[in-house]
């Protein structure tokens, strides 16, 4: 991996400091994300809500609030499904709880991963006319849907289509579609969640409604989780809604991330952030939908009852265990398969009827960054019905490769990096063929992933004033990643500890009579450098850890290498 350090801009930053009262550091960052102007940095700085963008700019938002407001009053029952990930989850339990508040009728429903499969299915279809519904909202799926929709608009069912994922060439027959993503539509920011779409209709009904803006606080900490949970770029309104959406969380939040937060022993107020969101929370919601039935997570981000609440998380606890034991399985295996394979192979493609559907993401993910080869898993059930899930890196579009066979998919969905789809059994190995052919045939560069770095630092600049000023650029995710730098010419202290199953590293180093603990996820094969007795440098970012109660300042390395 190649270590890349932006040059130093020393005029410009001078500029900017004389017109801002800034830190250098955080000039000097800003700057390499490309926010180089006086009022771009205040804009990115204020984090200010006023600063969301008016709702109705979106396409299909005037008739989507106008159907959704003859429903309220009517009091006809509306039906919302979401997808049955983190995003999906949040986005229909967001929606639900801002319609009934307004006085709707609502029936919120997810979808059995094995019985359902992704997005629309025949048995929600039911449900919502069983249901006396004549409205039916998806929230963070149903863009790619328009066979299904055809079919449903025929038992009276009006749809309104909430998604962010990108449109094929068929668009849906719905009353309205919200998707910033869509043609011709001309809302300002592009890059929304599931939850974020859900939440700009949300804004737009209130303001109709009630003249005012009020709602979107109230719900604003579950559009957060989403927002936070499906890796979209944190810039822009993504990132004012995880900021406003997190400081909720942190102060009087439902009853539902109240407990999340319990689950996972998440004790002091400075661990609640996106990262420890993401690694310690997300699974536990995930675990539903991977594992059994999501719909439990729309009870969880709704229920004011706290008994009820902690309930859920007792059960999501035993979820996540049960996708951990069944996903190290798997995985065992799925790793012995892709190592036999040619390395000359560009494309790993599994099949293995006994893992479950709800890892083979999971799978695909960890199979892609240990082979450096984009990857697709698939699963079929007794019936031959299969769930394929693919992951990629840059320089292989996977969501543009497998656009190519769509006519072998019962549905297909993603962006270039991730894309699920559910097939028959009986097309499985054509499909594979004719994909492997054209893979061999096409010439792809599989782009060297390359780490870059914000700067160099020294131990002696690392203290509370330095963390405090990066600090001013959180919430950090995809899209705004946290600042990382690189610390050279360190000295190995002790004996390093090779910690977490014999994944992560533990270790500390040394430079001008200074010391800092290491801690490096992940990284254990880099042991062999820490035991030569020679400088290393190391990349990563430094933070405060808390343990026991204590503060104390350590290094996160996510790279290390010897000293040139």
């Amino acid at each position: 991996m190649k270590w890349i350090f932006p040059p130093l801009q020393s005029e410009k930053i001078k500029e900017i400091q004389d017109k801002l009262d800034l830190p250098k550091q955080v000039v000097n960052i800003l700057l390499q994300r490309k926010i180089d102007k006086p009022r771009l940095i205040k804009e990115f700085l204020s984090l200010d809500l006023s600063m969301l963008h008016n709702p109705f700019l979106m396409k299909g938002m005037n008739a989507a609030v106008e159907r959704i407001i003859k429903n309220i009053k009517k009091k006809t029952p509306i039906f919302i499904l979401g997808d049955y990930d983190v995003d999906g989850t949040s986005a229909a339990s967001l929606l639900y709880l801002a319609i009934k508040k307004l006085g709707g009728m609502v029936m919120p429903f997810i979808p059995n991963r094995e019985i359902d499969g992704h997005g629309i299915s025949k048995r929600a279809i039911k449900k919502a006319i069983d249901g006396g519904a004549d409205l039916f909202i998806t929230c963070d799926c149903g863009i790619n849907e328009s066979t299904i929709i055809k079919e449903a608009n025929n038992f009276g069912l009006d749809f309104i289509i909430t998604d962010h994922h990108i449109p094929g060439e068929n668009v849906p027959e719905a009353v309205a579609i919200l998707n910033p993503k869509q043609k011709e539509c001309e809302y300002p920011f592009k890059e929304l969640s599931g939850s974020g779409v859900a939440f700009k209709l949300v804004s737009a009904l209130d303001l109709e409604l009630n003249k005012s803006n009020h709602l979107i606080g109230e719900i604003i900490d579950i559009a957060a989780l989403g927002t936070a949970s499906d890796l979209v770029p944190l810039t822009g309104e993504n990132r004012l809604i995880v900021h406003h959406g997190f400081k909720k969380i942190k102060s009087n939040s439902c009853a539902g991330i109240k407990t999340l937060i319990q689950a996972t022993n998440i004790k002091n107020i400075d661990e609640i952030n996106v990262s420890n969101f993401n690694f310690k929370i997300a699974p536990l919601i995930n675990a539903a939908g991977r594992m059994n039935d999501a719909n439990i997570i729309v009870d969880l981000l709704t229920t004011k009852n706290i008994r009820r609440a902690s309930d859920i998380g007792d059960r999501l606890i035993k979820e996540n265990k049960k996708r951990q034991v069944l996903q190290g399985i798997a995985l065992k295996e799925a790793f012995l398969r892709a190592s036999l394979m040619d390395k000359e192979t560009k494309l790993i493609l599994l099949e293995n009827d006994d893992w479950h559907p709800g890892v083979i993401g999971i799978i695909a993910a960890k199979i892609k960054n240990k082979f450096k080869r984009p990857s697709i898993i698939i699963t079929f059930d007794q019936d031959g019905n299969g769930n394929g899930s693919a992951r990629s890196m840059e320089g292989f579009n996977i969501y543009e490769i497998l656009s190519l066979f769509k006519g072998y998919f019962d549905s297909f969905g993603g962006h270039p990096f991730a894309v699920g789809f559910t097939l028959q059994k009986e097309n499985f190995e054509l499909f594979k063929k004719d994909l492997l052919d054209h893979v061999i045939k096409t010439k792809f560069e599989i782009i060297e992933k390359k780490l870059i770095l914000d700067g160099k630092l020294y131990l002696n600049d690392i203290n509370h004033q330095f963390i405090n000023a990066i600090n001013y650029l959180a919430p950090y995710g995809a899209g705004n990643l946290k600042p990382r730098f690189a610390l050279e010419k360190l000295n190995i202290i002790g004996n390093p500890k090779i910690i977490g199953n014999g994944s992560h590293l533990r270790f500390q180093v040394k430079q001008n009579q200074k010391l800092i603990d290491v801690v490096a996820f992940g990284l254990a094969e880099s042991y062999k450098y820490l035991i030569l007795g020679k400088l290393i440098d190391i990349a990563g970012f430094p933070e405060i850890n808390i343990w026991k109660g204590k503060k104390r300042f350590q290094f996160n390395a996510q790279a290390i290498r010897l000293s040139i």
